[in-house]
């Protein structure tokens, strides 16, 4: 006999703990409470799951690579899963940081693969889910089918794709596992955390659109040394596993519209950083201040979470309530004591839930299983409660502004080191991984230069070489941008210049931060180029509203700000003659208005999304007689301070944002007095060849005038002559 401690370990092969639960045939009071004393039940050894082979199928015809299918046989019939890549479920930056001899940090981007997690269904059942990985060769995840929830994984060594096929009953598990937030918890963190209300997760969202947008809980997670041995030492293992247990929580969470983003992990390889208790609040207490004190330091989170190979009693988990975003509180602790990958990512999607905001679901929360996930006691399920639903967007709205953008892919974490792929003090390149740098030609794993190079990065640095001086660098925009130039001793291009603001451009505009804006651009940049600028009352009366779709923006979080009368122009666009219909991604809504006959167009956006608001009137499009709009009010473009004097340029140039004068081709900055390229102080040498093409031009365009007046005169020549009496000889 096995009893259930061993199921969850891989002492007992084959096995999960839904199998041993379905021998227990509990009765009408025996629902099980998060926690982790699991070593006191025993259970007879279970049969060993199923052995399937998935068969991947070919691709329908249009359809991406991205998307993948698999024939598996499940529920007595051949089931097809169609999945889907997820989109940088890893993001680029995801930092490893782990303890060498003598407790020294190492930290390290290791190469992760980002296009091996998947999300589908199965075909024909429209209420399924299935979230894979395909990163450790084999298909490693969940699938959820009329009821039934299902765990798969690959074979050990298995050559012909042999997979593991669990049956996880719904709504079982191990008798007493419960969460840690208990009544008296809930009165303890009430004590401990300042503004703590446990009320305020019950309140009625003020704000119509929170359904609409994805939010991002961006989580730090840490491994304790009992679980790295656990896992014989082999981080490559611990890494995968929690990769998995991310990307099934990411899953379980994207009803909601959350995206979990696993930001970086820490693993304990020497000995554990902070005292592990026997008691699961004094680790999360402690786990807690060292997150604060230390992690956060170096790797920014919105939240951070320690699994820690130990149990704890009939405790499983134990999070902060409602405290996602407070740098001071945003932890948890999990007991990763099981080999079952499901039933702990259950616990740790609980323990998240709890930070953002979901207190344990009442008697008369449902959500259409026999069990929700955040019910206190631990069960089979892939649903929130419209309880949790409502307590996670009611601290949507009032908090919890860390979760609007998703991790920066640029992100760097501020640990330096070569191999991080961050240029720093003393290094000249960084290209990453041995691997990485294999394939660089211009650097070395040293963080130096190839023999042969003279750069290994930048806007002008192609092939390890810098490029010549006046290779164009950075194109002009818009007539109030400017170019660059490469100057033929820097790899960088130099800095990005434009028109000086305020500066005249055309239909009575204004240059502000090298764009010249007006709504009627903006109406064609949105609904093609036979829309047009509505009328004013259109503004008038839609943006003094205060809606979504009419605004001078927001007031906090929750309430739209209407415009006052004269700033009205300076609100959402809104357009007439529309023809065509943008494409819309991300919830994005256009309205159509009947306002005093005419039909006012406009484009909404809802706080908090990670896209430029296209609806919005841009900054420095005119809005009255010698006024622009800035942050939505309409204001004299006498701000811009503009003060430009172009006879300093000797009226053979203009002024950059620099108030340097940019220079007409054929004469030299810094005053367009000599002859010259062209171009500023600031913009690099322009090309001669671009001064050639401009003398070549205007040698035509003399040429051709040349001709103009010759024909011209000949003309006049042929009239006059014409009106001439007739004589014998003309001379």
């Amino acid at each position: 006999c096995c009893i259930v401690m061993s199921l969850l370990t891989s002492q007992c092969p084959h096995t999960s703990v839904s199998q041993g639960l379905r021998a227990l045939q509990p009765g009408p009071h025996s629902r099980m409470r998060l926690g982790t004393s699991l070593g006191v039940w025993a259970l007879p050894l279970p049969p060993t799951p199923p052995v399937v082979i998935p068969r991947q199928l070919a691709p329908r015809r249009g359809k991406k690579l991205r998307e993948i299918s698999y024939l598996l046989q499940l529920q007595g019939r051949g089931r097809v899963l169609r999945l889907q890549q997820k989109d940088a479920f890893v993001p680029q930056h995801f930092t490893l940081f782990t303890y060498g001899a003598g407790g020294v940090l190492q930290a390290e981007q290791p190469f992760l693969q980002n296009d091996c997690f998947y999300q589908g269904y199965v075909q024909g059942s429209p209420t399924s889910m299935v979230v894979l990985s395909t990163c450790s060769g084999g298909l490693r995840g969940l699938l959820q089918l009329l009821g039934s929830t299902y765990g798969l994984e690959p074979v050990p060594g298995s050559t012909t794709f042999q997979h593991l096929l669990y049956w996880l009953e719904e709504g079982m598990s191990v008798p007493g596992m419960r969460c840690g937030l208990t009544k008296e918890e809930l009165q303890h963190q009430e004590a401990l955390i300042p503004g703590f209300n446990v009320s305020s997760t019950v309140r009625q969202a003020a704000r119509e659109d929170w359904w609409t947008h994805t939010r991002y809980a961006k989580v730090a997670i840490v491994v304790d040394h009992e679980r790295f041995v656990h896992s014989n030492h082999n981080e490559t293992k611990v890494i995968r596993e929690v990769l998995d247990i991310v990307n099934m929580a990411d899953s379980l969470y994207a009803p909601l519209g959350v995206r979990v983003q696993p930001l970086g992990l820490e693993i304990w390889t020497q000995n554990n950083l902070i005292t592990i208790s026997d008691y699961m609040n004094a680790t999360l207490d402690n786990f807690n201040k060292w997150r604060r004190r230390v992690l956060r330091q170096r790797l920014p989170h919105d939240a951070g979470h320690l699994f820690v190979h130990k149990n704890f009693g009939f405790t499983l988990g134990l999070a902060y309530l409602s405290q996602v975003c407070v740098n001071y509180w945003a932890s948890g602790v999990e007991s990763f004591t099981t080999s079952n990958l499901f039933s702990f990512t259950l616990t740790f999607a609980h323990e998240l839930g709890h930070n953002l905001g979901m207190p344990h679901d009442k008697q008369y929360c449902t959500c259409n299983r026999s069990g929700c996930i955040m019910y206190e006691y631990h069960v089979i399920t892939n649903a929130f409660s419209n309880c949790s639903y409502n307590a996670y967007y009611n601290l949507m709205m009032t908090r919890a502004y860390c979760l609007q953008e998703a991790a920066a892919p640029e992100a760097v974490y501020t640990l330096n080191y070569c191999g991080n792929r961050v240029v720093e003090t003393g290094e000249e390149c960084d290209c990453g991984s041995d691997l990485a740098c294999g394939r660089d030609p211009c650097c070395e794993p040293n963080c130096t230069l190839s023999a042969s190079a003279a750069c290994a990065f930048g806007g002008c640095c192609q092939d390890c070489q810098i490029l010549l001086a006046g290779t164009l660098c950075r194109e002009r925009t818009d007539e109030c941008d400017l170019p660059e130039y490469c100057n033929g001793t820097s790899q960088w291009c130099p800095k990005n210049v434009y028109v000086q603001d305020g500066a005249p451009c055309q239909h009575g505009a204004y240059c502000y931060h090298g764009n010249c804006s007006t709504h009627d651009k903006l109406c064609k940049s949105i609904f093609g180029s036979e829309a047009s600028v509505a009328e004013q009352g259109c503004f008038n009366e839609l943006n003094a509203r205060g809606d979504r779709f009419g605004n001078c923006g927001m007031i906090g979080a929750n309430t739209y700000m209407k415009c006052r009368v004269e700033d009205t122009l300076c609100g959402r666009i809104q357009c007439e003659n529309v023809r065509n219909l943008p494409s819309l991604e991300n919830h994005n809504t256009i309205v159509q208005t009947p306002i005093d006959g005419k039909q006012c167009w406009g484009m909404d956006y809802h706080w908090g999304m990670e896209i430029p608001d296209t609806g919005s009137v841009r900054d420095g499009t005119p809005c009255d007689k010698d006024k622009i709009c800035f942050n939505r009010r309409c204001i004299r473009v006498s701000v811009l301070h503009y003060d430009c004097n172009l006879t300093r340029c000797h009226n053979r140039g203009i002024c950059n944002s620099e108030r340097h004068c940019h220079c007409e081709y054929g004469w030299a900055p810094p005053y367009c007095q000599n002859k010259g390229l062209g171009g500023s102080i600031d913009s690099g040498p322009p090309p001669a060849m671009e001064v050639t093409t401009r003398n070549f031009v205007v040698g035509i365009a003399v040429m051709g005038t040349i001709g103009v007046l010759v024909i011209g005169l000949g003309a006049v020549r042929l009239i006059l002559y014409t009106s001439c009496p007739v004589r014998d000889e003309i001379t």
